[in-house]
């Protein structure tokens, strides 16, 4: 029978696999912390910028309500303005008659 390999192996061989075994498991630990540490940095970076994001749009909203607001004010004067301009040519158009009628009695009477 072969002698397996593990027998022979010394105390020291031991120890040195052994501190090799604890510092890849602390090299795996550290890594994981980091990662956690950089997931979690990355989660709080994503939640201000979803904040910020949503306050923008409250923001744009806000303005968005504002500019339709001036739109139907200013379609409303329009509107008001071109109602006084009918009106203002209806009323010269009622004093042209009038007087047009005036002149063509005045120049009847001749």
């Amino acid at each position: 029978m072969q002698p397996e390999r593990w027998d022979y192996m010394e105390d020291i061989q031991m120890q040195l696999l052994s501190e090799q075994l604890s510092r890849f498991r602390d090299s795996i630990d550290a890594r994981l912390k980091r990662l956690e540490a950089d997931l979690c940095h990355h989660q709080t970076l994503e939640a201000e910028k979803l904040a910020n994001l949503g306050h923008e749009l409250q923001h744009l909203r806000a303005g968005l309500d504002d500019h339709e607001k001036r739109v139907r004010s200013v379609d409303d004067a329009v509107i008001a303005l071109k109602a006084a301009t009918s009106l203002a040519q209806a009323g010269q158009a009622g004093l042209t008659l009038i007087a047009a009628a005036i002149a063509a009695w005045l120049g009847g009477q001749r």
